[in-house]
Order: structure tokens, then C-alpha cells, then sequence
């Protein structure tokens, strides 16, 4: 083959980047394909499509890159004395794991990204989502709910086989194995691949007559209610993950669901994480004498004590008055940040008073 330039074989630039050299190979490697060309041009095709298989090989990798960029072809010929370099198993300049490489690719992008080496995994119905509003006490201490969705669920005429009479029989092209060979013809012989059966989509089976209610798809697309266990502790856009509840899919496993919860703002509480906080209002008075004063919490009202001489701001500090974790192994405290609130209107006896402190402060 002649020594052409490999940047112009692919059609590239001399920066180009791994990513356009494989884009412009794959696109070239499609277009050149011996079994693609007429009889009379196969040779053509053939010579053209080892010419890009060997520039492909030598631009993809670094190493080979940066030696054709310094010595150009040389430094790909056994024994070249002048370059110094002892060459790379021949003047291909790619190995079979370049090849392998090369054909996996080729592969993907003419027969739909079917397995290179024949795998035959199981199929697996969408993951859906949905956004659940909860009250602060539910997530608090944990409930039950119930919701309802859309998914896509085994049609019931058929019991999800895609047949009139729910009777399927084997597949004559695949034989019932859900996967064909693929004998692939090229320059360096014949290689062998596994698809997926077009005819019975990878299942085995088909159906006779198809099933007027889903129209032979097995799934049907319905409303479903699905009861949800909202765990004690549960904080705002932490999501449950309920296996099993997602998009049926014909032969194959459901996906799952996953609730992402939302909870309403309390009138009261703020959270931070596992512990509470709010604002209690106290009086001059209460804050100046000290006192005795209830104040709510998650579990109901309790007595809290003032001591005298206390300022705006402080903070008093309930242990293990918040919020469990929801992994359970500890409980948040509770935070009341006391408030001293100043009188907007006051009585004649109030003013009294108050004159009088003035006097005595003075």
C-alpha cells in the first residue's frame, strides 16, 4: 500500500483530537466497507479501508502519534537504523488489540451497539421519579402513604405475553435463542459477531396474533397505587427508593421508583439536620426576675427556666429534643432562642412603673 499521508487519509487536521480521529475513521470505515461496494469495486474499497484502519491505529494511540509526527513512516519499519526506533511487529503498525478495538467500533455503529462479545443480559424497565409533599410532623415521627402514578405496567388480556391467546411460539430465525450471528467480511478476514434477533427482538418467541388490547407490546400504560413507609427522621429531598415499582418492560425485570420527599415548612420549628430551632418571646420582666415558662416541643409542652438578669439573643439548649436520625443512632437537640419583647403600648399603671425604674436607674 502506498504511503499516504494519515491526517489526510482521515480527512483531519494535524491537531485534531482523539475524539474527531475516531469520529472521521468511523464515518470513513462505514463508507469503505467491502460489503458495501459492487463486485467490481471490492478491491478498491478493500485497499482503501486498510489504508484508514492503519492510520486510525497509528493516530489513536499517543505513543505511535508522537513517532509518526517525528519520523513519519519510518519509525514503523522493522529494523529502521536511521530513526532509532526498532518498529511495531511489522508495517501495519497496529496490534490485534487495535483491531479488536477497530472492529468492536465498526461493529456498534452498523448493527445498533449490539454485544461485541455476545452477552445476553437481561432487560430492565425505566427508574421513575416522584415528588412527594409531607407535613413537618410526618417526617418527623414517619407515616404512610399512598400514591399514585403512571408507569407502564404488563398488559392483563395478555398477561404481558403480546398474544391473542396468550400462547407464544418459538422464533424461526433465532430458534428461540434471541440472538443471531453476524458473519462480518473485511480485509483481515471473516469475523463473527452476535446480534440481537430483529425478528423477536432478543425474546425467543413470537406471537401468532397480537394482542388487540396492547397491540402486541405486552405493556400498557396505566394509573397505579403504590403505598409508600415514610421512615421517622426523613429530611427535605432525601428520596426512597421502593424496588420494583418503576416501568414494566415485556421479558424482562421492572425498574424502580424513587420518591423524592418535600416537606412543608413548620410554623414554628426551623431544622438544620437533626436539630430544631425557634424563637420564644419573654417579657422585661420575666427576663430581668427570671421565671418558670412552657414552650412547645415535638413531643409536647415543656417547662423551661429563666434564670434572672437574662438577655436578648440567649440560647437555651434542650437535649435530645429534636429530630431522630433516620438511621436511628441519635436524637437532635432543640435550640430556643429567647426573644425579650418591648412593649409597643402601655397602661397608666404600666408608664407608672416604668417611670419609676427610670428614676431609680438614673
Amino acid at each position: 500500500m502506498g504511503k499516504k499521508d494519515y491526517y489526510e487519509l482521515l480527512g483531519i487536521d494535524k491537531r485534531a483530537s482523539k475524539d474527531i480521529i475516531k469520529k472521521a475513521y468511523k464515518k470513513l470505515a462505514l463508507k469503505y466497507h467491502p460489503d458495501r461496494a459492487s463486485e467490481d469495486k471490492r478491491e478498491k474499497y478493500e485497499e482503501k479501508f486498510k489504508e484508514i484502519s492503519e492510520a486510525y491505529a497509528i493516530l489513536s494511540d499517543d505513543k505511535k502519534r508522537k513517532q509518526y509526527d517525528s519520523f513519519g513512516h519510518e519509525a514503523f519499519q522493522q529494523g529502521a537504523g536511521n530513526s532509532g526506533f526498532s518498529g511495531f511487529g511489522g508495517s501495519s503498525g497496529f496490534s490485534g488489540d487495535n483491531l479488536s478495538d477497530i472492529f468492536r467500533d465498526l461493529f456498534e455503529s452498523q448493527f445498533g451497539g449490539g454485544s461485541f462479545r455476545g452477552t445476553h443480559s437481561m432487560k430492565v424497565g425505566n427508574d421513575l421519579q416522584y415528588k412527594l409533599i409531607i407535613d413537618f410532623e410526618e417526617a418527623v415521627f414517619g407515616c404512610k402513604k399512598e400514591v399514585e402514578i403512571k408507569k407502564n405496567v404488563l398488559c392483563d388480556s395478555c398477561g404481558g405475553t403480546g398474544a391473542k391467546d396468550k400462547k407464544l411460539e418459538e422464533c424461526d430465525k433465532c430458534r428461540g435463542d434471541g440472538r443471531i450471528e453476524v458473519n462480518q467480511r473485511t480485509p483481515f478476514g471473516i469475523f463473527r459477531q452476535v446480534a440481537t434477533c430483529d425478528k423477536c427482538n432478543g425474546e425467543g418467541k413470537i406471537s401468532k396474533q397480537k394482542c388487540s388490547h396492547c397491540n402486541g407490546e405486552g405493556i400498557v400504560n396505566d394509573k397505579i397505587k403504590i403505598k409508600i413507609k415514610i421512615p421517622q427522621g426523613i429530611d427535605n429531598n432525601q428520596t426512597i427508593r421502593v424496588t420494583g415499582e418503576g416501568d414494566a418492560i415485556k421479558n424482562g425485570r421492572n425498574g424502580n421508583l424513587f420518591i423524592i420527599i418535600q416537606i412543608k415548612p413548620h410554623k414554628i420549628f426551623k431544622r438544620d439536620g437533626d436539630d430544631i430551632y425557634m424563637e420564644l418571646p419573654i417579657t422585661f420582666s420575666q427576663a430581668t426576675l427570671g421565671c418558670k415558662i412552657s414552650v412547645p416541643t415535638l413531643t409536647g409542652i415543656k417547662k423551661i427556666k429563666i434564670a434572672s438578669g437574662t438577655e436578648s439573643g440567649t440560647i437555651v439548649r434542650l437535649k435530645e429534643e429534636g429530630i431522630k436520625n433516620i438511621d436511628g443512632y441519635r436524637t437532635g437537640d432543640q435550640f430556643i432562642n429567647l426573644k425579650i419583647q418591648t412593649p409597643k403600648k402601655l397602661n397608666r399603671k404600666q408608664k407608672k412603673l416604668f417611670e419609676e425604674l427610670a428614676k431609680l436607674e438614673e
